[in-house]
């Protein structure tokens, strides 16, 4: 599915031969992290003049990362102290194995946003530095996001992703994501898949001809894939879509030349599958040490 914009960019780079980048939710994370992390990925990102991303990238971010800063946000309200932060968040989520990514990121989050406190304070007036800091970076993310990049792919239509986090009247800042279902449709992502059959066929195929251990994720593409080809509907379901998350941002920028990625399992397999380099700048930057 090719719009002006694809169009434009296609002039542009055979007039220019402009390096272009179709950016995962993994990179647009760590840009979004306390430096040197984020100057890492920065600095490779600069040579591309064209920066694209996908509307279902940002429903991930806004699962993986929006979600995260939220829960900080609220437990800046049950210590009294910046120091306190970590051995609560480790406290609730380090007792179990299911939840260390959550904590992980979560550690991340509160290191990103401790690194923006300035002058000397006194840890009440940090806290509340801290705290003002992590919302705006909730209710700013949308306008960063739109920022960091160039374009982004709208194939999905996914109106979960366009819903921006809100402050309630109590306080509290919402960055929920409800459920969709096959009777409630919020999205396009079936008109996506069918226009896009043939490249979801070959990821299909890839998938049963490799003689690779694949990832969980990995192999449940070839299952949503296979169920998609079927009835297309079920994608609806945003448990069943989400199955398919990184499949659907490749797809929607498969015009690109370049995929970038820091979840290797899934992506050096996409970029091989479609054909395109793999910028990892993450793993480039650990090589190197």
């Amino acid at each position: 599915m090719e719009n002006q914009r694809t169009k434009d960019k296609d002039a542009l780079s055979k007039k220019t031969h402009v390096k272009t980048v179709h950016i995962d939710t993994s990179l647009q994370i760590e840009r979004c992290k306390a430096s040197p992390k984020a100057d890492v990925v920065e600095r490779s990102l600069e040579p591309y003049r064209f920066k694209s991303t996908s509307t279902y990238a940002k429903l991930e971010f806004k699962r993986a990362w929006l979600q995260r800063l939220a829960y900080i946000y609220s437990i800046c309200y049950e210590v009294t102290r910046v120091d306190e932060l970590l051995g609560y968040v480790d406290d609730k989520l380090g007792a179990h194995p299911k939840l260390a990514r959550k904590l992980t990121t979560c550690i991340q989050t509160i290191v990103a946003y401790l690194s923006k406190i300035q002058g000397r304070l006194t840890p009440e007036a940090q806290l509340l530095r801290f705290r003002s800091h992590v919302r705006k970076g909730i209710m700013g993310a949308y306008a960063w996001w739109d920022w960091s990049v160039t374009h982004q792919y709208h194939g999905t239509e996914c109106k979960r992703a366009t819903e921006e986090p809100k402050m309630r009247p109590n306080g509290k800042i919402d960055v929920s994501i409800p459920r969709c279902l096959r009777d409630k449709t919020h999205c396009g992502v079936q008109i996506f898949f069918e226009e896009n059959k043939q490249a979801f066929a070959k990821l299909k195929s890839a998938i049963e001809e490799s003689g690779q251990i694949m990832s969980d994720e990995i192999k449940a593409w070839k299952e949503v894939i296979e169920k998609a080809e079927r009835d297309p509907l079920v994608l609806l379901d945003s448990k069943i879509c989400s199955m398919l998350s990184d499949a659907i941002i490749a797809v929607d920028g498969i015009d690109i030349d370049c995929f970038a990625a820091n979840n290797d399992k899934e992506w050096i397999f996409l970029s091989e599958v479609f054909g395109k380099e793999l910028l990892n700048p993450v793993r480039n930057a650990k090589e190197v040490r």
